[in-house]
């Protein structure tokens, strides 16, 4: 009997480690818009700002932009940078053109979700696609993850960079507000 039941115990654990193994690995590459736009030889052949969002001293600010290698014009990326800001901490988060879609997506979900069915005080509300223990193909780039949460008395639509320690809170935003700077982006994107 105690063979059994160490049997199960072990068992049990061999899917936590795997998923403890993959979590460790969230967001520890960056994304490959995010290494193309950091390599030598690359600038920004174009960029657009498509909106902002402030709560506090927390800020987000969504640009639209087109990164080129100078040596070689025909190879570029078209995408989105979203630099998130506070008083103790930044990040900057690239987005290729599928990972825009992915977000703008998940971001629709979260807010579509939260219509349906309402968010309560101190929950919060995800997408699948920001879930660290899935395995997504995704989940090792320094990516958006977002949450929508309900407070006493408001809401808050909170940011962080995927694999990141910080988290960029904006009181009283939406994740349908961010879903449209993505839309506009993506729009802007296609006509250049």
């Amino acid at each position: 009997m105690k063979l059994a039941i160490r049997a199960v115990f072990c068992c049990s654990l061999l899917p936590a480690m795997g998923l403890a193994q993959t979590a460790s690995h969230v967001g520890s590459e960056p994304s490959p818009m995010e290494a193309f736009a950091r390599q030598p030889g690359t600038h920004t052949a174009w960029s657009s700002e498509i909106g902002r969002m402030e709560s506090d001293n927390t800020r987000a600010v969504v640009t639209a932009l087109i990164v080129e290698d100078a040596a070689q014009p025909a190879h570029r990326m078209h995408g989105v940078r979203i630099d998130l800001s506070n008083g103790g901490a930044g990040d900057r988060i690239y987005l290729d053109e599928e990972a825009t879609i992915r977000t703008k997506s998940a971001l629709d979900e979260i807010a579509g979700a939260v219509e349906r069915r309402g968010l309560v005080d101190n929950g919060c509300m995800g997408a699948r696609e920001f879930w660290h223990l899935y395995d997504w193909p995704w989940n090792r780039y320094h990516e958006l993850n977002a949450n929508f949460c309900g407070l006493p008395g408001g809401t808050e639509l909170v940011l962080t960079g995927r694999g990141k320690p910080a988290s960029f809170r904006f009181l009283g935003q939406s994740p349908a507000r961010l879903a449209a700077m993505l839309a506009t982006a993506l729009a802007q994107l296609r006509t250049h």
